[in-house]
């Protein structure tokens, strides 16, 4: 029979209704609590040790078996989400970025996210990133506006043209430099100017995130700056994993056991896969749509479902 798991994914879980954000795109608490409750019915909830287990020694796993995963180290994930488990005897995997967890740093992908759930066009957002690509083309040395659309600017099966085109010009397309601008300066326009403030709502704190260790979750890596890690060069690889594992074993994560990996973005290479094996990672997430097979898939680029791709 073959070692079949279902790995889902969360990210922000949250009452978004009571939420100053209820655009965010999430699941609702409630959603969850139902969600929760039907995986709990059709499937074995199993805890990341068994998936271990599996990877390493052929172990079998349970028929249906599936693993929760949370990526991104948000508030709500201590709030809402460790209460529900424990109180359960449920193990949630969960994945923070380092930065904004250890330093309370807002990081470029949330300043789109709220940008984004604050501004109600898109398209405005769109516009100003064109203006900025336009007037900034000669000194960087940047493609034309029109050779980033056609390569960015298409809808996926949660966003249009427009959000997705926004998401990708700020997450990676532009330069560093110049994204941490134009995204602190629309942040700033249309959310807060105080990004300190909402950094320490926005995310759990290293003390939380021990806790949550001590209680019988599980803590891995989702690098220190939630870079997509297949766009970056060896040597930022290298320090985003070395400066996770620090991390991981401060708040007391098996690290020297095992230790797992949540790509972000589900971004990976061949580079980053040698980075993880001379650190003997053992297991490592990605954004693929499927089953994870043990007996077929690597266990370093193993898929997982989102969160809807269930029923709530």
């Amino acid at each position: 029979m073959p070692r079949v798991l279902t790995v889902v994914m969360y990210h922000y879980v949250r009452e978004f209704q009571r939420s100053r954000y209820p655009k965010i795109k999430g699941l609702e608490y409630s959603g969850f609590v139902r969600q929760l409750n039907y995986l709990a019915e059709n499937f074995t909830l199993v805890r990341i040790q068994d998936v271990v287990d599996a990877a390493r020694e052929n172990e079998e796993l349970p028929e249906n078996a599936a693993l929760l995963t949370f990526d991104d180290g948000y508030a709500e994930h201590y709030d809402l989400v460790f209460p529900l488990l424990f109180d359960r005897g449920i193990q949630g995997a969960f994945f923070p970025p380092v930065e904004p967890v250890r330093d309370a740093r807002l990081l470029d992908v949330n300043r789109v996210h709220f940008v984004l759930a604050s501004c109600d066009d898109p398209a405005k957002l769109s516009e100003y990133v064109d203006e900025r690509v336009r007037e900034d083309q000669r000194e960087m040395q940047l493609d034309t506006v029109e050779s980033y659309r056609a390569r960015w600017a298409h809808p996926n099966r949660f966003d249009d043209a427009e959000t997705i085109y926004v998401k990708r010009m700020l997450q990676t397309a532009l330069p560093e430099k110049l994204r941490r601008s134009i995204s602190k300066e629309l942040f700033a326009r249309f959310v807060t100017n105080d990004e300190a403030a909402f950094a320490s709502e926005l995310y759990i704190s290293r003390d939380q995130a021990k806790l949550m260790n001590s209680c019988g979750m599980y803590f891995g890596s989702h690098g220190f700056s939630h870079y997509w890690l297949n766009e970056v060069s060896r040597e930022k690889q290298e320090r985003e994993v070395d400066l996770s594992l620090d991390f991981l074993r401060d708040i007391g994560s098996p690290v020297d056991k095992f230790w797992a990996i949540c790509y972000p973005f589900g971004g990976w290479n061949e580079e980053l896969l040698t980075v993880l094996r001379k650190r003997h990672c053992t297991l490592g997430f990605t954004t693929r749509v499927a089953a994870a097979n043990l007996d077929s898939d690597c266990p370093l680029t193993l898929p997982r479902f989102d969160t809807n791709d269930f029923p709530q």
